[in-house]
């Protein structure tokens, strides 16, 4: 059985309905999360549906594209790789790709199990709410096991959300993200227009490429390496398999 699951972009086939389409992707991979590619067409419109904070969480991460989120008290303008997290039930909001838009406007839709320790956090310690933060506004900060010139990024932070972070790493090669492991962390990995490298999970290597999206489950030592000419561009986003890290045996 393969350590690494992956989704290829360039096996994504769209169908377009009023201008939306939505792929499920890593299906039944883990249970307590589902994900699914979603690409809006200039001038189309999209209002997701929305849950209880005992239901589910959800994550809006846009890859590519341009276009904006209108929610009753305020608009967000999507212009760079950006994440967007929903007020639960409290407001509807709408995904809009501009009708004059050049290219399509390119989502990884992520919903994820709500479990007591979610709950616990959402009520002691979250985020304001919704949640709008391009790339370029997330926090710096550095992992000792990677290349010295590694630009790594904090888009969502762990307890915020209860289970759930997500992070981006950048870097052009020669380069590296040391092998290391996460004994409670279940990590998927978006890749993001010009990534390019080799990734490893085990005794298992694969390249990656824009559009890519892999899932490898707590417990597997990985690590990646960017040849010259290629380049890291990537999201990742991990859900702890019960609570806190460290937590977990």
């Amino acid at each position: 059985m393969s350590l690494i699951k992956i989704a290829k972009g360039s096996e994504a086939k769209h169908v377009y309905q009023n201008g939306i389409s939505k792929l499920p992707i890593l299906v039944g991979e883990y249970k307590d999360a589902a994900f699914e590619r979603v690409s809006l067409q200039a001038g189309a419109e999209w209002t997701p549906e929305i849950y209880k904070l005992t239901e589910h969480n959800q994550v809006f991460l846009f890859t590519s594209g341009k276009g904006y989120i209108k929610t009753p008290r305020q608009a967000f303008i999507i212009k760079e790789v950006s994440v967007f997290v929903p007020e639960f039930d409290v407001e509807e909001f709408t995904i809009k790709c501009p009708v004059d838009a050049k290219e399509t406007l390119e989502i990884i839709h992520i919903v994820t199990e709500v479990n007591d320790y979610d709950k616990t956090c959402l009520v002691e310690s979250r985020m304001a709410l919704p949640r709008f933060r391009g790339v370029s506004e997330a926090w710096q900060y550095k992992e000792d096991f990677t290349g010295a010139d590694i630009v790594q990024k904090m888009m969502l932070e762990h307890r915020n959300l209860g289970r759930l972070s997500m992070g981006a790493n950048f870097g052009s090669g020669p380069n590296y993200i040391g092998q290391h492991i996460h004994n409670e962390l279940q990590q998927w990995y978006i890749m993001l227009p010009g990534a390019s490298f080799t990734y490893t999970a085990g005794d298992e290597t694969i390249h990656v490429e824009e559009g890519d999206v892999t899932y490898t489950k707590s417990g597997s030592l990985h690590g990646s390496e960017c040849k010259e000419g290629e380049r890291f561009a990537y999201i990742w986003f991990e859900l702890c398999t019960d609570g806190y890290p460290g937590e977990i045996k």
